[in-house]
This record gives structure tokens, C-alpha cells and sequence, in this order.
């Protein structure tokens, strides 16, 4: 009984410092890339050890706590993330940006090939 009592308690704490590793590493890519954009005149990495180190470390302290629910919530939030955003729709403008890439890109290859403004039947070129 205590055995098992303490492999399980080694199980969670194991599990809780993966999930710490994990959530840390999440964090302080999120933070740097935030620090880049706000103080582009600064080092990024550099910011974030002098000032969001200790928020990050907090954090990922924090999931690894409750990776249980932690854990299967993002993988929940990622798979519904994937999902819900996987190939919606293209809006009008969308269409229209796209036909009008089409239209530059087909104009580009006749005029390279030396096409533009000649009739074409289904065998190529009129004579």
C-alpha cells in the first residue's frame, strides 16, 4: 500500500515537473516574442531574464501543480483550436485577392511564352 502511495505520488510529481518544463518553455517563447515586438530596440532575451523570468517560472510552477486538469485542457484547446480554425470560407476579398494573383500570374506566363494577345485553339497558338 505505501508503495504504491508513493509511486504514485512520484507519477505526479514526475508528471507535474514535465508539464512545468513544458509550460515554461511556452511562456518564455511567448514573453521573448512579446518583449521583441514591444522594445524592438532592446534584446529580447535579455529582457525576459531580467524581467519576466520569474513570471514565467510562476506560471509553469503553477501548471505543473494541476496537470491534471492543465494537460488535458490544452490538449482539448488544441485540438479544438485545430478544428474550429482548419480551412474556413474564403471571403469575397479573399476570392478576389486570389483571382487577381491568377490573373497576373497567367498574364506572366503567356507573355513569357510569347502568347499575349494571340488567339489559341486547342492545339496552341493560330498561325
Amino acid at each position: 500500500m505505501l508503495v504504491s502511495l508513493l509511486a504514485l505520488l512520484a507519477a505526479y510529481l514526475t508528471a507535474a515537473l514535465v508539464t512545468a518544463r513544458v509550460g515554461y518553455g511556452i511562456e518564455r517563447a511567448r514573453i521573448i516574442e512579446l518583449e521583441r515586438d514591444w522594445h524592438a530596440d532592446e534584446d529580447p532575451v535579455e529582457r525576459f531574464r531580467e524581467q519576466g523570468q520569474s513570471v514565467a517560472a510562476s506560471t509553469a510552477f503553477l501548471y505543473g501543480l494541476a496537470w491534471p486538469v492543465v494537460v488535458p485542457a490544452y490538449v482539448f484547446y488544441r485540438c479544438a483550436a485545430l478544428v474550429i480554425t482548419r480551412r474556413p470560407p474564403l471571403t469575397p476579398y479573399e476570392r478576389a485577392a486570389r483571382a487577381e494573383r491568377l490573373d497576373a500570374r497567367i498574364r506572366e506566363l503567356e507573355e513569357s511564352l510569347g502568347l499575349r494577345g494571340r488567339a489559341l485553339d486547342e492545339n496552341g497558338p493560330l498561325p
